[in-house]
């Protein structure tokens, strides 16, 4: 029985010692989750430094730069500004067509043996012409180059919410591991709190060895586990770096914006016009318009002409000048107009159809968002109320156990493990609320509309 008591004194001595006189250790080992990144707007993520910009504008910068420096975004720009110039040249086929040439050269001319001219020859030429009645196939034409090139614009707008959305969400990412890294340091450091105090133990109860092999080897998981979030981290900013460049100076509170998840009903409402959505409509209707523009190809084409010739035969002086109307009709062409124009309406019901497609999905898909964005920021402020019992437990069982010596080594491992857990299913829940929330967003007007509203398709 003596025996007994004295290794219990013992016990408590190693431990109150490694404590740094009960309190130090304890104050070192314990952590306080009030740092913790809440759902709410103005909230901080842990350890955070002080960010130069406001999240807001954070979050705009993201997606200037990121539509500023995207090769992708530039050449469907190109595209778009290639689409205007077709259109226009489409349009310079209502003005009339003006052209000059000229010959030099020398000539001879007979006629039944008789030469009748011969010499040098010279001659310019000046001739108009202009469509007088096409049957409207220059107006199908124009409108087919109008809605192609509003089509293009579209295709910039949906490219761009492409590249901004990738941006923001990789940003997020970014930080979702950042966190998680910091958790586990956090971990690793409690771990070592117990290491350095079993050490302690042992030094004077060489039975306790195992309790910190035990301890040694959570230390050690840990560490690995907080190693593989910081390689994760350091990724992701590469690929963030690809998208921004490195000039941006990021914190964590890029997140609060995203706290606040639109209603599904408005986003639904912006599907049926969004970027993506009018891009298959413009399409449509730009296949509807080439097929009446081959149909009235197929009509009387009516054009006017004038010419006018100066030039020198030898030393004779010639002068000419002509003009008329001229008509052309195509009486059989193999059914190839039949043919483009049904070619035409085919796309264009194609079209229409990728439209119905795409709505369906995407209202469908936005409510699996609009779900997965509430839930998940929902369970993230029930992570709160959570985190903030085990708190509690953990410090009770790592006390109980280091200075009464009434809980077990496995009893504050285990309370250790299940609040860290907590913390990084806390952390995921949030970042997962706070992509979906941004991915709300972008299915609707668009992020690019959010947060860069000087720019329209």
């Amino acid at each position: 029985m003596k025996f007994i008591e004295t290794l219990k004194a013992s016990l408590l001595a190693s431990a109150l010692a490694s404590v740094v006189g009960g309190q130090a250790l304890a104050a070192r080992c314990t952590d306080d989750i009030a740092n913790l990144p809440a759902a709410k707007s103005g909230a901080r993520a842990p350890a955070e430094t002080e960010a130069p910009l406001d999240p807001m504008t954070q979050l705009q910068l993201i997606a200037r730069e990121a539509a500023k420096r995207s090769a992708e975004v530039g050449a469907a720009r190109l595209l778009a500004e290639a689409a205007e110039y077709d259109l226009e040249e489409t349009k310079g086929g209502r003005y009339p067509q003006v052209s000059v040439s000229g010959t030099v050269g020398a000539g001879n001319t007979k006629v039944d043996g008789v030469t009748t001219q011969k010499g040098n020859l010279s001659s310019v030429s000046l001739n108009m012409s202009s469509n007088l009645y096409d049957g409207g196939r220059l107006n199908r034409l124009t409108e087919w180059r109008t809605q192609l090139a509003g089509s293009a614009k579209y295709g910039a707008a949906v490219t761009q919410e492409q590249v901004v959305l990738e941006a923001v969400t990789t940003a997020l990412e970014r930080n979702r591991y950042r966190l998680q890294a910091q958790v586990y340091q956090q971990y690793a450091r409690k771990m070592s709190c117990l290491v350095e105090a079993l050490e302690g133990i042992v030094a004077e109860d060489k039975g306790r060895a195992s309790e910190l092999v035990q301890a040694r080897k959570t230390q050690a998981q840990t560490e690995l586990s907080r190693d593989g979030a910081l390689a994760q981290s350091r990724q992701i900013e590469l690929r963030l770096r690809k998208l921004i460049g490195d000039k941006l100076s990021l914190g964590e509170g890029i997140t609060v914006p995203l706290a606040a998840v639109p209603e599904i009903g408005e986003i639904n409402r912006q599907i049926e016009f969004g970027n993506d959505a009018q891009q298959l409509r413009t399409q449509a209707d730009a296949m509807d318009s080439y097929a009446r523009a081959v149909v009235a190809g197929q009509k009387p084409q009516l054009n006017w002409a004038l010419s006018k010739t100066e030039g020198m035969a030898g030393s004779a002086k010639v002068s000419s000048w002509q003009a008329g109307v001229s008509v052309s009709y195509s009486l059989f062409n193999g059914f190839s107009d039949k043919a483009a124009s049904m070619a035409a309406t085919k796309r264009a019901e194609s079209a229409r159809q990728q439209l119905a497609e795409l709505l369906a999905s995407k209202f469908a898909r936005t409510a699996e968002i609009y779900d997965i964005a509430t839930t998940s920021l929902e369970r993230a402020k029930r992570y709160v109320d959570v985190l903030r019992d085990s708190e509690r437990v953990r410090n009770f069982t790592f006390q109980q156990w280091s200075q009464l010596g009434k809980r077990s080594l496995f009893d504050v491992m285990s309370a250790e493990s299940d609040h860290f857990g907590l913390r990084i299913a806390y952390v995921n829940s949030l970042h997962d609320g706070f992509a979906a929330s941004a991915q709300m967003r972008s299915m609707g007007a668009g992020l690019t509309a959010w947060l860069m509203p000087e720019q329209k398709p």
